[in-house]
């Protein structure tokens, strides 16, 4: 069942063409706009943080901070270095599934998409599965025997 319903999607090329790039580009904006500036945000966040934390050692070594304060003063700054790298993590994350995209719409279009449709209903099962993960294909089993395929996000 499955199976039938993707391949007729897949039987159309310009349809999967223009909805594999409305995902790519749904993505894209979820970079909310210039990903190399937020980069650099987060990088100047890091500098910033690894300096003061150098001033208050320092402040310390003086004998001008106390034991308590630069403790406490260090853990805000292991916070702040936490926060931004996971935002830069997050950044780098959402870029390779860009990247990821891109790879598999190409993959999707030159081998897949236009096929002759007998050669689509030879697929092996593993083949089928790597459409339906390049698709974002999601399939449930109801307790009562029957399937929910949502219709991929990328047609």
């Amino acid at each position: 069942m499955v199976w039938n319903f993707v391949s007729s999607l897949l039987r159309d090329p310009e349809r999967v063409r223009v909805g594999l790039e409305a995902m790519i580009e749904r993505e894209c904006k979820g970079l909310h706009g210039n990903s190399e500036r937020e980069a650099k945000v987060w990088l100047d966040k890091l500098a910033e943080a690894d300096e003061e934390r150098r001033g208050y050692q320092r402040l310390a070594a003086k004998g001008l901070m106390t034991d308590g304060e630069l403790n406490r003063a260090l853990a805000e700054l292991e916070e702040t270095h936490e926060t931004a790298w996971r935002n830069l993590e997050s950044l780098s994350q959402r870029r390779e599934k860009i990247v990821e995209l891109e790879r598999d719409k190409d993959v999707l279009l030159d081998s897949y998409a236009g096929m002759v449709p007998g050669a689509l209903d030879t697929l092996t099962p593993e083949e089928r599965h790597q459409i339906y993960k390049m698709l974002r294909l999601r399939v449930v089993a109801r307790a009562d025997a029957k399937i929910e395929a949502t219709e991929p996000s990328a047609i």
